[in-house]
């Protein structure tokens, strides 16, 4: 599907009472599109299912079926300063539990972000047999073609009507509104008063269609937006929930009773204020009050800025109306007891919003509440002065001795609460530690040159147990490796740096998610850059091998050893610097790399010490499963085994880590001379991930004379396919595997080579 070169332009319907001739803001626009699934011009593949008069008819299936939509023009003059957008599916015996909805977007039609699943609504009671709507999500301004893929699994026959594809561009806020806005928001009250909000007026609400009945709140309720937790434009996000409310959900008005965004920013919600009767708890309005945090929680913890303002929020309301924060009291929701301050899921179950990240911080919440209403609402309830680093043990069942796989338990604790959680899987090589870089880890501590490194330019040594780059006169040094970064969840990124050099550039840094190494910006990744020069960090995106400005930071740099973090989201496109444990800066992008084969240090005519290269994996829980055995495939391979944990708190403080050493009793090798062969042995696979179309094998070994066969394998070690071929002696050469990836379906394998003398894997991603 990458290669889908026809672009189905469509015609929008401008609603021009709203958008246009009543716009308060450049830039402020919509365009909705009806596709006529009983026509076949909207899909590609159409031939797979049924066409009638009444619709699409999709049977019942025990497989999975997918719906392709033809790329459609998202038909937007000019939109400012993003776009928001979400669909709706209408049609006979639809189940959102049965249903999954993918998109990717492109600039110009040819080259397309990689698919992203959107999830339906949870927040409207609206969700029917007949129809179901889709959330609300974000695009960069400059997206001018869409694509929708719906994935099916129907446990009886589906009928697919109709698809309404709605886009909204809320216009930029002014620069006066934002000052304006900055101003009512910095006021400061005391005693319990209603804090600084910003009032409808200023930012921009639309009338409500109509009035609203008021009832006395008992239960104070909080959500997430579910949508991206960056903007540079605030305001403009809160016009576009209220347009998704009042034009998708079919409300009279946005249906909270206020919003908070990430910088702490209260928002004036429903016409008719706090009391107002809103729209946000399964459709059990009466007696709540509302909160939604903008942004997405499902897995990261919300600012302190937007914790402090959400406390001081619900302080006001609870002494106000005196809603014991800590207690709970009945609600007709459920009919019976629920939490005084809950979260949106507690409703009936009917979402998982405000996520498990939002869901997380609500005991503190309350505490929180409780401790600013018993200081008449001084301070921030606790959380923006936070130092306290949280901590992380491992321990596992069984003990320290294990015969395969086996269950790690993680023990994170923090004073308000643990947000980020990575983890590693070390092998012990005679005296160094390394890892699997098959399955996304990496630790090289620099006691020896590993040999599994693709070296550029650069004068690259080993030096008092730190790696040192010497070279004054090359600006793209390279030291890479090959990791495979593919699992789709968050990666920590780790390294100690110490600048000798103490004039010039002094810029230094590493390319993370790259995709080919042998090209001078490594293809396709990201560039996290450190300058001495300006005191400065940015972040580049490299695509196509082009270099492409996107963040920069304030960072003071000296000539003393500093301990460098980068924190990448793959699903949400979100990095995160940190220098010495506190961040510089944070970056979102809005099509983010989805996946890459290796990591790669770099340095501009400086001379540089490296130490502690590291790459972490993200864990959602307290526990998870460590593969250990022979296969190539397994954590822990070696007799000798790690686990290391690395936390973060919601106030960005960053643990010690955990370490946990294990014995795996049915592995016998330990030795580095059972490995040498493994270890010095070079293999370089690009372009990775693979289009399909080209696969080349970039080989280096000492062997001489030796047949080489080389073999695609599956997750489970199966072999797919093999190539021989002869090697003539100790060299490096380039290998065509192209026929290997022709016509290959998309997922994970590795790249197997091996003869009598040497062996080598690596992980190779197909999309």
């Amino acid at each position: 599907m990458n290669h889908i070169k026809y672009i189905m332009v469509i015609a929008v319907v401008l609603s021009s009472s709203l958008y246009a001739q009543n716009s308060k803001f450049k830039g402020e626009e919509a365009s909705e599109k009806t596709i006529n699934l009983g026509s076949k011009e909207a899909l590609v593949n159409e031939a797979t299912f049924k066409i009638e008069d009444q619709g699409l008819v999709i049977p019942k299936a025990t497989k999975p079926q997918e719906l392709l939509l033809k790329p459609i023009a998202m038909g937007l003059v000019k939109p400012q300063p993003f776009i928001s957008s979400h669909l709706e599916l209408q049609g006979r015996q639809l189940n959102h539990d049965l249903i999954t909805i993918k998109y990717r977007t492109s600039k110009k039609g040819k080259r397309w972000s990689s698919w992203k699943e959107l999830p339906f609504e949870g927040h409207t009671d609206k969700q029917t047999e007949e129809k179901l709507i889709s959330s609300l999500f974000y695009m960069d301004k400059s997206t001018k073609y869409i694509q929708y893929s719906i994935h099916l699994t129907p446990t009886k026959e589906i009928v697919l009507q109709n698809i309404q594809l709605k886009h909204y561009s809320p216009g930029a806020t002014p620069k006066k509104l934002q000052k304006e806005i900055n101003n009512t928001a910095a006021q400061s009250k005391a005693s319990c008063a209603k804090p600084a909000v910003v009032s409808r007026s200023q930012w921009g609400a639309r009338p409500p269609r109509s009035s609203f009945p008021t009832s006395k709140v008992t239960h104070l309720i909080v959500h997430h937006e579910f949508g991206s937790n960056f903007s540079s434009d605030w305001a403009a996000r809160v016009r576009s929930v209220q347009n998704f409310h009042m034009n998708s959900n079919g409300w009279s008005d946005i249906g909270y009773n206020f919003l908070i965004d990430p910088n702490g920013v209260i928002y004036e919600g429903r016409a008719g204020g706090d009391s107002a009767v809103g729209a946000h708890f399964c459709g059990r309005n009466r007696n709540t009050m509302g909160v939604c945090m903008l942004g997405n929680y499902s897995s990261t913890t919300p600012k302190v800025a937007t914790q402090n303002s959400l406390k001081k929020l619900l302080a006001w309301k609870a002494n106000k109306e005196n809603i014991n924060p800590t207690g709970s009291s009945y609600h007709y929701v459920i009919n019976g007891s629920l939490k005084n301050i809950s979260g949106h899921r507690d409703g009936g179950g009917c979402t998982a919003c405000p996520g498990n990240g939002g869901y997380a911080i609500l005991p503190s919440i309350r505490t929180g509440v409780q401790a600013l209403i018993n200081n008449g609402c001084s301070g921030d309830g606790g959380g923006s002065t936070d130092t306290q680093a949280p901590s992380t043990t491992i321990t596992a069942t069984g003990g320290s001795t294990q015969t395969g796989d086996f269950t790690a338990n993680f023990n994170d604790t923090d004073n308000i609460g643990v947000t980020r959680r990575f983890y590693q899987a070390l092998e012990k090589y005679g005296e160094q530690w390394y890892a699997n870089r098959n399955n996304g880890f990496f630790n090289d501590n620099f006691n020896v040159f590993y040999g599994g490194y693709t070296l550029g330019a650069g004068n690259w040594s080993i030096s008092n147990s730190h790696l040192r780059q010497s070279n004054t006169s090359s600006d793209n040094t390279k030291l890479s490796s090959y990791v495979a970064q593919n699992s789709g969840l968050p990666y920590l990124y780790e390294f100690a740096a110490k600048v000798e050099s103490t004039s010039g550039p002094r810029k230094f840094g590493i390319h993370i998610m790259a995709d080919d190494v042998t090209q001078s910006q490594r293809g396709n990744s990201y560039l996290i850059w450190f300058s001495g020069e300006d005191n400065k960090v940015r972040i580049y995106e490299t695509i196509n091998n082009v270099l492409n400005y996107r963040a920069i930071g304030d960072v003071p740099q000296d000539n003393n050893w500093a301990n460098y973090k980068i924190t990448y989201s793959p699903a949400f496109g979100v990095i995160e610097v940190f220098k010495n444990n506190i961040s510089v800066l944070r970056w979102t992008d809005s099509t983010p790399i989805s996946s890459g084969s290796s990591i790669s240090l770099r340095t501009n005519t400086t001379i540089v010490e490296f130490d502690d290269l590291k790459v972490y994996k993200f864990r959602a829980g307290s526990s998870l499963i460590i593969t250990a055995g022979t296969a190539f495939n397994k954590d822990l391979r070696r007799r000798n085994g790690k686990i290391k944990s690395l936390v973060r708190d919601a106030a960005g403080n960053w643990s010690s880590p955990g370490n946990f050493d294990v014995t795996i009793s049915s592995l016998t090798k330990q030795n580095l001379e059972d490995d040498t062969k493994l270890v010095d042995s070079k293999i370089v696979l690009y372009p990775n991930p693979s289009d399909g179309t080209k696969l080349i094998l970039d080989y280096t070994s000492s062997i001489t004379n030796e047949a080489l066969k080389i073999s695609l394998l599956d997750v489970n070690g199966s072999r797919l396919k093999t190539k021989q071929m002869d090697w003539k002696g100790s060299q490096s050469q380039e290998i065509d595997l192209t026929e290997m990836v022709n016509q290959l379906a998309a997922g994970v394998y590795f790249i197997r080579v091996e003869s009598r003398k040497d062996a080598q894997t690596t992980k190779l991603l197909i999309q």
